[in-house]
């Protein structure tokens, strides 16, 4: 997300509000912006990779700070092992499956983590390199006067999502409003998604065309 939005969240709760009258605190409404934003993320695929070598016996490594376990996508482990004879080579990779709770996780091969930490299991008896893709987790608001994290074009896309919560919520809950915030969120993310498809379709042609004029120089 190369352009970063200037509304700040007072400037969508206020927008909100106008649209979709409510009562609901202010706790409450940053909470579901945040949660909102962490969808966005995901259903935009904006991705990162970070990866780390492992040490002999530690368990626990590190994570970005813009990554969050619940928004890791995948996780590998290299197959090949550094040594004094193969400092470069890591070979093929394997994907780690996720921790899940109650399991009764018998093969080796997973990770698990907390907040800002992931473990790998079984702990690693000597090097290998570690490959993490995450969905960016996006900056969480704490006032209204911090900016949204998106391009402008996508700010529609937080409204919607929370105007459908809203919408479900309390004890009278209207599903077809909610239904109808959730269809113009589908709408804008799939179009979202297809701009950016196009433009990487664009760029090779446009490398391919620079490459060539600089070939005539």
């Amino acid at each position: 997300m190369a352009i970063v939005s200037r509304t700040t969240v007072k400037q969508v709760i206020d927008d909100i509000k106008v649209r979709l009258p409510h009562e609901y605190a202010k706790e409450s409404l940053f909470l579901w912006i945040n949660e909102t934003m962490k969808k966005i993320y995901k259903d935009l695929a904006i991705q990162e990779q970070y990866s780390f070598i492992t040490r002999k016996n530690q368990e626990l490594y590190s994570l970005p700070e813009d990554c969050s376990i619940d928004m890791i996508s995948s996780v590998t482990i290299s197959n090949k092992a550094r040594n004094q004879d193969n400092p470069y080579d890591w070979g093929t990779f394997k994907e780690l499956t996720s921790y899940l709770e109650n399991e009764n996780m018998i093969e080796a091969g997973y990770y698990d983590g907390r907040e800002g930490l992931i473990g790998i299991h079984p702990t690693p008896n000597d090097i290998r390199q570690i490959r993490v893709f995450y969905w960016k987790k996006p900056k969480m608001i704490t006032d209204e006067s911090d900016y949204i994290e998106l391009n402008d074009n996508y700010i529609d896309l937080v409204k919607y999502n929370v105007m459908s919560i809203i919408a479900m919520s309390g004890h009278n809950p209207d599903i077809e409003l909610a239904n109808e915030y959730i269809l113009l969120y589908n709408n804008l993310v799939q179009k979202a998604n297809e701009d950016k498809n196009e433009q990487k379709q664009r760029y090779p042609i446009i490398r391919d065309i620079a490459k060539k004029r600089r070939r005539r120089i």
